[in-house]
């Protein structure tokens, strides 16, 4: 009896492993919402089987388009917003946020004003004046006043999408993460506590891809930050990875748990499209660097969202550059 018992408990175990396994696996969804006057990009887990969705003219992914969201198990998500470079825009790195939302997280990724070079909306012109533009060489004369307008647009992106009928059940509001790219990067970073007045709670941990953070670095911000943080930067990113590496550089500011990784022969724009690739699966199986970029990122959410043990983290990858870590 006792042993009926015991070989019962662990089938329901490996089910239940299984079934966990079988939400972070997901067919993504895609579609454009509109928050206000902030066009998002979301993908997001479905049921509904992915197809080839072309983005752009130049770059298409595995996606169903405007399939309704969820997962077989019927389980919760984290949200993970996504705030894009200067004169990007939220479809300026599919290949990181499709592939994140394929590992069961709703991404969410809007345009904001200084969008330019690509848009979320197709029939978006771009700004319809010049977007002023702060001297990035005297980071001493910025503040909480600098691009507040993209801090305006994560808020709205969250508070849109914890209020939306189809993602309101879908989204662990217990579970939210963002990530941004160099200036967006200074943007979830100051929503992290960088800016003490951006501080939004609901925000759990933090991604900054080559991030633009001089400005917090010489206002003695950066201590104001205690939620999990990774940096990732690159050998050819002269402009921002020196800033986050060295005794007193953002990295070694940084409260633990924090984490950087240095990628080789990475330069700003290696986290922004692949040239070349014009597929997600294409741009993953060309571009070393893009794998290194989800294989740390995703570990990373998957450790502060989703709260698995993630042995990624504690060690270097051989092809990585340099990698540390100061844990908890």
């Amino acid at each position: 009896m006792l042993r009926t018992l015991l070989v019962a408990m662990f089938v329901l175990l490996v089910v239940r492993t299984a079934s966990a396994e079988d939400c972070a696996t997901s067919s993504v969804g895609f579609r454009v919402a509109h928050f206000g006057h902030t066009a998002v990009a979301l993908w997001y887990p479905t049921t509904t089987p992915a197809v080839l969705h072309a983005y752009s003219p130049r770059f298409s992914g595995m996606a169903a388009v405007d399939a309704p969201p969820g997962t077989a198990c019927r389980t919760s998500v984290p949200l993970v917003v996504f705030s894009h470079g200067f004169t990007g825009c939220g479809m300026q790195s599919i290949a990181l946020t499709e592939e994140l939302a394929r590992h069961g997280y709703v991404v969410a990724a809007p345009d904001h004003a200084d969008a330019l070079f690509c848009h979320v909306d197709p029939e978006a012109l771009g700004p319809s004046s010049p977007v002023a533009r702060p001297s990035f060489a005297r980071a001493e004369t910025w503040s909480d006043t600098t691009f507040a307008d993209r801090r305006d647009d994560i808020e709205a992106t969250i508070d849109g999408l914890l209020a939306d009928r189809d993602f309101h059940d879908v989204i662990d509001a217990q579970s939210i993460g963002a990530m941004g790219h160099s200036l967006g990067g200074y943007t979830v970073v100051g929503m992290a506590g960088g800016w003490a007045s951006w501080r939004d709670s609901r925000i759990r941990t933090v991604l900054a891809l080559s991030p633009y953070v001089r400005p917090f670095e010489v206002h003695h911000t950066l201590q104001g930050i205690h939620v999990p943080l990774m940096y990732q930067g690159g050998t050819l990113d002269v402009g921002i990875t020196p800033f986050l590496q060295g005794p007193n550089g953002a990295y070694r500011q940084a409260n633990p748990p924090a984490f950087f990784v240095e990628l080789r022969n990475a330069g700003h724009l290696a986290w922004v499209n692949c040239g070349g690739a014009r597929t997600t699966e294409a741009c993953l199986a060309a571009k070393l660097n893009i794998g290194l970029i989800n294989k740390y990122g995703i570990a990373f959410f998957d450790a502060y969202l989703k709260h698995k043990t993630e042995p990624v983290l504690k060690e270097k990858d051989p092809a990585l550059a340099a990698y540390d870590f100061k844990p908890e």
